[in-house]
């Protein structure tokens, strides 16, 4: 990737690497949560998307789980990278009170009414989550499962419902990877 020649996607990743620092990756320490942004940037990436997209898919998690603010957002990188990060975001009021499986069918239902860039990123975002639960799942097996609040089959059902909601997406190359992927971890 050539973040260096693109200053949007530089400037991306200078302020998604702040807002997740002294962050890490969930049941690993050791992996700081950077990781994740920057590999959903190389999947948009990969698949020929717009700097845009890819700057989006950089900061996608920062309003759900940094301090960072959607005024903040628009003030450093735009109206449009902004709005594409808050359509791949969770928009619930009350989100913290609100139930993992009630937010999970907010977003599969969310997705299928979203438009394509909107669901490249969350596609890129959960390919990039699935492949590091098939890391971990080849280390150390069905321990995987204890680290998530809801277990394999919940999992199973987010993740399987997550790939019908996508479908729009058919014929590209991260769709068909999260597909395999699903079906390998399910």
């Amino acid at each position: 990737m050539h973040f260096k020649k693109n200053k949007i996607i530089a400037r991306a990743l200078e302020v998604s690497t702040r807002a997740h620092n002294g962050h890490y990756r969930k049941g690993n320490n050791k992996i700081p949560y950077i990781v994740h942004p920057f590999e959903v940037a190389l999947i948009l990436q990969e698949n020929n998307m717009s700097d845009q997209i890819i700057a989006a898919g950089l900061l996608h998690d920062t309003l759900e789980d940094t301090e960072m603010t959607i005024e903040y957002l628009k003030e450093e990188l735009g109206e449009v990278i902004a709005e594409f990060v808050l359509g791949a975001s969770e928009k619930l009021k009350n989100r913290s009170n609100t139930c993992w499986e009630t937010r999970k069918e907010h977003t599969i239902k969310h997705l299928k009414k979203a438009n394509i860039e909107i669901q490249c990123i969350i596609c890129a975002d959960k390919l990039s989550n699935i492949r590091s639960m098939i890391r971990n799942y080849d280390e150390i097996g069905d321990q995987l499962w204890n680290r998530f609040n809801r277990g394999y089959q919940k999992q199973k059902w987010y993740y399987t419902n997550l790939v019908k909601s996508l479908d729009d997406l058919e014929g590209m190359e991260m769709y068909k990877q999260f597909k395999i992927a699903v079906d390998y971890l399910f």
